[in-house]
């Protein structure tokens, strides 16, 4: 498998479940490799690190940065939390590779990051001490807000000790939104009663948040905390969002990209192939809930596929679901296209119909619709929750889209 990759010492060591499955490294141009490991190949990939390595198995290559498969394990560029954690760790915020080894005990689901990529990296400055000492971020969850892995202890969500996870995620809204957690909550409550499968969660004060740099956590006066599906009493468990299933770049989560394209159609088809006829129409409803719920930022790195030790996953409990549409300023529009479209004001039954033909799911209008009648119908339990911006947001929402109105109203 390293024929023509000539790696250099040392590399890092990627373990899943604490089972080696490859390594990264870096070659004598500086491009970056991930091998996998002929063992785990020879056992036929047990326990499974992806789906697209299950599909192929070969050496992944990135001549700047890293393989985006490992790209999606990091805390997005620009993201609050990479920019903190790279000025702590005196790192390039565009050094994946190094961010990457610094990170590696405590990366999402069960994969694990072990030793130094050689020394192409180059820091920027030496580390200062902070007052996050002496507990420190060394952990990475994507995505824009800042999100914070934490543990819940009398009352109070703390950062874990040095070998400890967080079994819990934290966040922060920043000045923006600083409604986000209301309105995060109340819409991850309407999931729940609409029988989607939703984590604890709760919104807090922000001053139970303990023993993070206050320029961090900045105005807002609460925060939204949901318990981590990929950490359990008994252990971790393995997981990928789509991005990484699909080797698609962080950056390219929204599918903005002229070169490669995937909407919901793609998504339904991915997961029925993968994870049977339950999953895609399980799937298929929280589709339906994006759509009633007026989510404009359900895009591929928050839809996630879990893994056991066998090559069947199953879909991931629901998270980051946001009815965006409570904020005016923010375009009205779906995160991935349904059926070819993405604006709201234009989702009508042609483009569900459009949906059920390219996903190969025929009864997919019919479970559509019959999952937006259970989601209309368990409004009233979330509704007492939901800032008043929310819920006059969702009053129009329901009027103006096509195969929302027909409902009559909200």
């Amino acid at each position: 498998m390293r024929s023509g990759y000539a790696a250099l010492r040392p590399a890092l060591e990627v373990r899943v479940y604490g089972t080696r499955v490859g390594e990264l490294g870096r070659d004598i141009h500086g491009a970056v490799h991930f091998t996998p490991d002929a063992e785990w190949l020879e056992k036929g990939q047990h326990p499974p690190l992806g789906l697209a390595f299950l599909i192929n198995p070969r050496v992944r290559t990135a001549r700047t940065g890293i393989p985006s498969w490992f790209d999606n394990l990091l805390p997005e560029i620009d993201n609050p939390l990479r920019c903190w954690l790279c000025n702590r760790l005196g790192i390039r915020e565009a050094d994946s590779a190094a961010l990457l080894a610094a990170l590696g005990r405590d990366l999402p689901g069960a994969v694990e990051i072990v030793g130094e990529i050689d020394g192409e990296h180059e820091r920027i400055s030496e580390p200062s001490p902070t007052p996050l000492e002496p507990r420190q971020l060394r952990f990475s969850l994507a995505g824009v807000q800042l999100k914070l892995s934490m543990v819940y202890e009398d009352g109070r969500y703390a950062l874990p000790a040095s070998g400890e996870s967080g079994r819990w995620i934290v966040k922060i809204p920043g000045e923006r939104f600083p409604d986000l957690p209301e309105v995060e909550a109340a819409t991850m409550t309407w999931a729940r009663s609409s029988g989607l499968d939703v984590p604890a969660h709760q919104i807090l004060p922000i001053a139970s948040v303990q023993g993070v740099d206050p320029r961090l956590l900045g105005r807002p006066t609460s925060a939204f905390a949901v318990q981590r599906f990929d950490r359990r009493v008994d252990g971790r468990v393995h997981q990928e969002d789509f991005a990484q299933a699909l080797e698609i770049p962080p950056a390219d989560k929204y599918q903005d990209s002229r070169t490669r394209r995937i909407g919901y159609d793609g998504l339904l088809r991915l997961v029925g192939d993968t994870c049977g006829p339950r999953a895609r129409e399980e799937f298929l409803t929280r589709i339906a809930f994006v759509v009633g719920s007026g989510n404009g930022d359900a895009h591929l790195k928050n839809w996630s596929l879990q893994w056991d030790h066998d090559h069947r996953p199953r879909l991931s409990p629901c998270y980051d679901l946001v009815a965006t549409i409570a904020w005016q300023d923010l375009e009205p529009t779906l995160a991935l296209a349904l059926g070819g479209i993405r604006p709201f004001a234009q989702l009508d039954r042609a483009a569900l119909r459009r949906l059920a033909e390219r996903s190969h799911f025929p009864e997919a209008e019919s479970v559509f619709m019959a999952a937006l009648e259970r989601i209309h119908a368990a409004w009233p339990l979330a509704a007492g929750d939901a800032p008043p911006r929310m819920r006059d947001a969702l009053t129009r929402h329901w009027a103006g889209v096509p195969i929302l109105a027909s409902f009559g109203g909200l």
